[in-house]
């Protein structure tokens, strides 16, 4: 279980940091800040309501256990989800602001992103079911 935290400490760092360097066009440190902040806010919002549709028909042997495999399964989510998308979404950002592409580029990048978007929350819907069942067992046989 430390390797998993130790996994999610890296994953966030790295979010972070890759995060922050994708809004360095923001003139502002408190809206790269806010913009962070309130992605990240948004991206763990997303995804339990991806892990609460994905549980839908799971049958937990014991209550306590749905919390830990949540835990589990936000904490790694989240920053895979932020980097996927408030990355990207800033680099949109930075490029309206700096005029470097024209009004269809950008179009087609959000266009691109929204279809991304949407195929990620399906791929995820599926892969959240797998895991549960799988660390199901795993936390059956700890036990």
């Amino acid at each position: 279980m430390l390797a998993i935290y130790f996994i999610v400490f890296v994953l966030f760092i790295v979010y972070f940091v890759w995060t922050w360097n994708s809004t360095r066009q923001f003139e502002e440190i408190i809206l790269r800040i806010s913009y962070i902040v309130i992605g990240t806010v948004f991206i763990s919002i997303l995804t339990l309501i991806l892990f609460w549709i994905s549980s839908i028909g799971m049958e937990y042997p014991k209550q306590e256990m749905i919390g830990e495999i949540r835990k589990i399964i936000l904490l790694i989510f989240i920053p895979i989800n932020g980097f996927v998308t408030l990355t990207q979404f800033a680099s949109i950002v930075a490029n309206i602001k700096s005029g470097m592409n024209s009004k269809e580029d950008v179009e087609k990048r959000i266009k691109r992103l929204v279809i991304v978007f949407i195929v990620m929350i399906i791929i995820e819907c599926i892969y959240f079911k797998h895991i549960q069942t799988g660390l199901i067992e795993v936390i059956k046989a700890r036990t």
